[in-house]
């Protein structure tokens, strides 16, 4: 889930929430007025009762005192008994409808889920059909009074209770009970109902009043573990994320950002690591390349198989489709092609020569500023070929050129192009290759200056070679001398051979020779100084095979073993042994060349190892 959904769901929740105690609360204001209402009705009808008690009480006093409860109706301009009677009719009409549509009133109903009031409602029910029963009957007796013309007589209750009508006989027995009904029942039953309604009312608005704290704390419980567990859930992701691009700051590019949450951390651990693949491969264009110059400096010193190096690697270890080397001469418009490697659209370098305008010229050959041209679609041409004064970007979708810098001055061109029909080169692409070409740089600058280096070496050798080759002659003269002296002819002519043997081998060209010929060198110098030394001298010279055919310098052990022989051998007085041996031995994990050159009962002095070659191998 991406984290805006989530964002929106805590924000939907929230909104939620409001809107769930937006509507509890309107929910409860309804509720409540409705029982209002009720009340409100129940304390009309209460009202009501009393207002047909109060018509009753009106209707009896002018059927018994008529002319002096008319005159006092006259003097407060109360309404004739006509108008009492058809009031009175209509009065109990509306009350027993409103009394009715009250009983049926959900909000009472509700009241009967208590024992107590379901007896009490089915008793008023029962009470209140007798008590209508009773006003209906009163209303029978009073049409009957009044057909008869009985009101308003005297001694009318006497002529009432001697009437053979037995409704009009019940008719005092019917006007008491209905002023009990209306007094008491109907009044006692509406007004604990009443009540009990707003007992009910108190109860829902402190129900619904902790409904909505509890709810309102759930909510809010709810949205602040979520909040803190989707924060938690973030930070902990961007500290895993610090954690490995510190990582990676440190050099470790084989780290990796493993977040699988489907969202957008998801997505940047994805391009984090396609990130960090690039820059790795980034890094390791650069040691292919230093890898590969060193195999061709070890192999051979070729300029120009550097400068391809420099372009095949541009193409085979970075984003380019293709990469070429240019050169600067006397005209600096005017380029010629060192290099070359990758497919290049409409083969824009199959000619010597490049004529370079624009802004390649101002901007990279006087400015020494790299020039990056995202999309060649509508730009100016740059670069044309000399013959046909044609453009040769056609088929190029980005370009991107360098200069070599060397020695704070820019000695060659690094044109990087990509394809229309592939991804344009991207800024991270730009920055790799202006790496790119600053390490061509100094590696081309570092070449030169080994070649320097190297042909310093060769001078300085060939001068430590002469100095050698005189000192040697005048040591093995002074042998020969002193075999003549002796006169042992057969010694001195076999030195003589030796010697022969020796001139030779030291007049060669050659700056490197192998293990076995150069301790077949020393056997045969050994021999000369045993000539000298007789059988005071013991020399045991011998070799590994497998170190045969190593290339060493040449005449590099022959100092070190005179020297053993001057401090060794000759202060000794006495027999001594001289000790050559070359062997393949372990040195820090990798096999190398071993040459120990030792002498016995020599004080002070320990045997001395040369490590010559790092691999064992013919080739050096």
């Amino acid at each position: 889930m991406k984290i805006r959904t989530k964002f929106f769901l805590i924000t939907g929740v929230v909104f939620l929430s409001l809107i769930i105690i937006s509507s509890l609360s309107m929910w409860t204001m309804n509720e409540i007025n409705k029982l209002k209402r009720t009340i409100d009705k129940g304390t009309g009808l209460i009202a009501d009762s009393r207002k047909i008690h109060g018509h009753l009480k009106d209707l009896m006093f002018d059927i018994f005192t008529p002319q002096t409860y008319r005159l006092l109706k006259d003097i407060i301009y109360a309404p004739r008994f006509q108008t009492g009677l058809r009031v009175f009719h209509e009065e109990v009409e509306t009350f027993e409808s409103s009394f009715s549509d009250f009983m049926n009133l959900p909000q009472v109903k509700r009241l009967l889920r208590e024992e107590e009031l379901k007896d009490e409602y089915e008793v008023a029910l029962r009470m209140s059909k007798k008590a209508f029963q009773k006003i209906d009957s009163i209303n029978r007796s009073l049409d009957k009074l009044v057909r008869r013309g009985v009101l308003g007589e005297a001694r009318i209750y006497e002529r009432i209770q001697s009437d053979q009508d037995e409704s009009l006989i019940m008719f005092f027995d019917e006007v008491r009970m209905t002023s009990y009904y209306l007094n008491n029942n109907f009044e006692s039953f509406l007004n604990h109902f009443i009540h009990s309604l707003q007992e009910q009312s108190r109860i829902i608005q402190k129900q619904i009043l902790i409904l909505f704290w509890l709810l309102s704390a759930a909510i809010g419980l709810a949205v602040i573990l979520f909040s803190n567990t989707f924060a938690h859930r973030i930070s902990t992701r961007i500290k895993i994320v610090e954690k490995v691009i510190k990582k990676v700051s440190r050099g470790d590019f084989t780290v990796r950002l493993n977040i699988d949450s489907h969202d957008e951390f998801s997505t940047l651990s994805d391009n984090f690591n396609l990130f960090i693949i690039d820059l790795k491969r980034n890094v390791d264009s650069l040691l292919n390349l230093m890898r590969d110059v060193g195999v061709e400096i070890t192999n051979q010193l070729n300029p120009d198989r550097i400068f391809e190096l420099i372009a095949e690697s541009a193409v085979k270890d970075t984003n380019a489709d293709g990469a070429a080397v240019l050169m600067t001469g006397e005209h600096p418009n005017r380029l010629k092609i060192k290099a070359k490697a990758g497919v290049f659209p409409a083969a824009p370098f199959n000619v010597d020569y490049i004529l370079v305008k624009g802004s390649l010229l101002e901007k990279v050959f006087r400015r020494a500023e790299p020039l990056f041209i995202k999309d060649t679609a509508g730009g100016n041409p740059i670069l044309y070929s000399k013959e046909s004064d044609r453009s040769l970007l056609a088929g190029v979708g980005s370009l991107l050129a360098i200069p070599l810098v060397i020695s704070k001055r820019v000695s060659d061109l690094l044109v990087i192009v990509k394809s229309k029909d592939a991804e344009p080169l991207t800024d991270l692409d730009y920055t790799n290759l202006k790496t790119y070409a600053d390490y061509a740089a100094l590696v081309i600058d570092n070449f030169f200056k080994y070649n320097e280096l190297l042909e310093k070496r060769k001078a300085e050798y060939m001068a430590l070679q002469s100095q050698i080759q005189p000192h040697f002659l005048y040591n093995v003269l002074n042998g020969l001398i002193g075999l003549n002296r002796l006169g042992d002819k057969k010694s001195l002519e076999k030195a003589i051979f030796s010697l022969k043997d020796m001139l030779r081998y030291t007049l060669e060209q050659a700056e490197w020779t192998t293990v076995a010929e150069e301790f077949c060198f020393l056997e045969k110098y050994c021999a000369l100084q045993k000539m000298r030394f007789r059988e005071r001298l013991e020399v045991d010279i011998r070799h590994d095979p497998e170190t045969a055919d190593l290339k060493i310098p040449k005449l590099i052990l022959q100092p070190l073993v005179e020297n053993a022989v001057i401090h060794g051998i000759e202060p000794l007085g006495r027999k001594g042994n001289l000790s050559i041996s070359a062997s393949i031995i372990e040195k820090s994990g990798c096999p190398c060349l071993g040459i120990l050159i030792s002498t016995k009962a020599i004080s002070g002095l320990k045997p001395c190892k040369a490590f010559i070659s790092s691999t064992p191998s013919p080739a050096r």
